[in-house]
């Protein structure tokens, strides 16, 4: 799957950059990452690839498309595609074809976060704003009661000057900086409800 995905991107314009892959639970599950270099780039983050697969049914295959913050290595992910397919017999015939479907619809992916990002620059939050959106993350599964002393200190006091205004961007980043701590594997789910969350606290998606 691995090697799909490397010669599928070899075709595009987007280029592979540093890579990191790990197994987990007796090697019954895998999660990698890839930071893709593309023509289009943004001065404080970069295009990431997770990839993630499943000998043990926790989740399907599938590959998710994300960000990596260049100042602090914060990573956040906002949309997945799943590759819909059982590990049958015809799994290495099909998975080509399968791979080249889902990075396809990646591209688009990454264009929604971009424009995503540029919201929550723009967007000016106060710490009672900031205070709120911090407990309705555990309602929207974040992150557990005791990330918020965490979350709070990096909120008011971040460790990056980068982060030092005071809009969704930097409250964003307090929250995946604080998420380092918990399961890779875990990260993509979270960081999408917490662009749910933001996306709504910004205008997104709103009619």
């Amino acid at each position: 799957m691995i090697d799909t995905v490397q010669r599928t991107l070899a075709t595009t314009n987007l280029t592979i950059g540093t890579q990191a892959h790990s197994l987990t639970h007796d090697g019954s599950r895998y999660f990698g990452l890839m930071e893709i270099q593309s023509r289009k780039s943004n001065d404080d983050y970069t295009w990431v690839l997770g990839l993630r697969n499943s000998h043990d049914k926790t989740f399907p295959a599938g590959i998710v498309a994300g960000a990596s913050v260049f100042v602090c290595d914060n990573l956040s992910f906002s949309g997945e595609v799943k590759f819909a397919r059982k590990h049958t017999r015809w799994i290495n015939r099909d998975l080509p074809q399968l791979v080249s479907r889902a990075i396809g619809m990646l591209g688009e992916k990454w264009n929604e976060q971009d424009r995503r990002i540029i919201a929550y620059k723009d967007h000016q939050v106060t710490d009672e704003a900031a205070h709120d959106l911090l407990i309705r993350s555990v309602d929207a599964g974040v992150c557990a009661n005791s990330y918020i002393p965490e979350l709070l200190r990096e909120w008011r006091h971040p460790q990056h000057d980068a982060f030092e205004s005071r809009n969704v961007w930097s409250l964003f980043n307090a929250f995946t900086e604080t998420l380092k701590q918990a399961s890779l594997a875990e990260l993509p789910k979270r960081t999408q409800a917490l662009h749910g969350l933001l996306d709504v606290a910004v205008g997104l998606g709103v009619n």
